[in-house]
């Protein structure tokens, strides 16, 4: 039984991990590769994710990219979404502005107030029985001409007013009655020094739609009068940054009424449309999708599409709202099937939230984007909370070349772990021969044992 601890010493020596030193990565190892222009110098940079990376790379979460220095080192990167963006202001018309003097309180009932239904005039008179103060407490916006909400009121005033600083409450009013407060105290600022000038005059708010606008001095009324004010339409929220491809249908079937479309990339498609070709078309259409040619179809959604021409103007459906799908080949089929569609075939239009990279410009430059590697792992980094604060600059992403190969973008061939499998036969003779020499004991210990008396 010598050989036991020998054995063992084996077995357990086999179990230390017996891996080869892994070779550094270099572009090489993808199909494709795409210098990275930086045009200032800095700590980090961003680079919006094309097309053409998603159509050459191997896995649609994009983990087989990576980013190199000009020592062909990998540097830290992170794969985030654009801020999404704010509307841009939109000055709209000016309104009919209407002084109102008196308390900081006016009351309306104090005043006679007079609306054309046929025209977009309003009259307002004091009541004349009440002494005029100089200085204008209150303004009336006649926002009738609008069709859309407002979210801010820019305000003009002469030039050469007296300095101020105060606030204004914002209210609407659909019926000139009942008043329900927008903002209650919006700065207001006109302040003068030598060679410097600060100005506040927007007054931003919620988006809100009402007919009619009152603007009350919050405390000591300017000592100017507004000369006009205009209304800023942009409403919606910051949108998330989209990007879109339309393609033409690669095949059809008349009978069916069915339109096969490729987007050449398995994209992250999250809104559809379907264009269809000839104006003062109406179809209720049925869209269906699969991954790979040899797959069968999946329905995705149904709904009406249409393109009705007015005179000079058109108008369309909105896209259509999907759960995310990465499939690369759909189907459009009529339902029922002498659907007005037209005599041209319709164009698929699928759109997926933008994408940017962002890395740290270790070591120097050029750096390159390289991707396509079917057997690349993942390797995206946090980097959001170490950029806070950190300037980002945008870069830019060139021309793409072959690297690798397209071969590149096959999976790697399954290597078989051959120490492995040497370090468990191992394990595996020695379970046996301990079982054996368990068995063996026990025979002995059973035949030197005292027979009962």
């Amino acid at each position: 039984m010598r050989w036991l601890p020998a054995l063992t010493l084996i077995a357990t020596s086999a179990g230390v991990p017996m891996l080869a030193a892994a070779e550094d990565l270099s572009p090489r190892d993808f199909a494709y590769a795409a210098p990275i222009t930086t045009p200032v110098a800095s700590s980090a940079y961003r680079i919006a994710i094309p097309l053409e990376v998603y159509r050459n790379v191997a896995h649609e979460d994009l983990r087989d990219i990576r980013v190199f220095n000009a020592r062909g080192e990998l540097v830290p990167y992170e794969l985030q979404q654009p801020q999404p963006k704010t509307p841009a202001q939109s000055p709209g018309p000016a309104l009919p502005l209407f002084p109102l003097r008196g308390a900081a309180r006016v009351k309306l009932d104090g005043l006679q107030i007079s609306v054309q239904s046929q025209g977009a005039a309003i009259d307002v008179h004091a009541d004349q029985h009440e002494s005029e103060p100089a200085l204008i407490t209150s303004y009336v916006v006649d926002a009738r001409d609008l069709t859309v909400p407002v979210s801010a009121l820019e305000l003009h005033w002469p030039d050469g007013a007296a300095d101020f600083s105060g606030g204004l409450r914002v209210e609407s009013s659909n019926d000139l009655a009942a008043w329900q407060t927008v903002r209650s105290n919006a700065p207001v600022l006109n302040l003068r020094a030598p060679g410097a000038q600060l100005l506040q005059s927007r007054v931003e708010f919620p988006s809100t739609r009402a007919k009619f606008w009152r603007l009350t001095w919050v405390g000591k009324p300017a000592q100017f009068g507004l000369s006009s004010i205009d209304a800023d339409t942009s409403v919606g929220k910051p949108q998330v940054e989209r990007v879109s491809l339309t393609v033409p249908a690669t095949s059809r079937d008349d009978k069916r009424r069915e339109f096969s479309f490729d987007l050449g990339a398995r994209l992250a498609v999250n809104q559809i449309n379907i264009e269809l070709a000839e104006p003062n078309s109406v179809a209720q259409l049925q869209i269906l999708s699969r991954a790979h040619a040899g797959d069968g179809w999946r329905p995705v959604t149904e709904a009406e599409f249409f393109r009705v021409q007015s005179g000079a103007s058109e108008r369309r459906n909105d896209p259509i709202a999907i759960s995310t799908n990465f499939d690369r080949y759909w189907l459009v089929r009529a339902t029922p099937p002498d659907n007005a569609i037209g005599a041209v075939a319709p164009q698929l239009q699928a759109s997926w939230n933008a994408q940017d990279l962002v890395f740290l410009a270790r070591g120097s430059g050029p750096f390159v984007l390289a991707y396509g590697s079917g057997s690349a792992a993942a390797a995206s980094s946090e980097l959001s909370v170490l950029l806070q604060g950190v300037s980002v600059q945008r870069a830019e992403l060139g021309t793409p070349r072959p690297a690798g190969g397209p071969g590149r973008l096959q999976p790697a061939p399954r290597v078989v772990p051959w120490k492995m499998v040497v370090l468990w036969s191992i394990l595996g003779v020695g379970i046996m021969v301990l079982g054996w020499m368990t068995y063996r004991l026990s025979r002995e210990v059973s035949r030197t044992r005292p027979g009962k008396p």
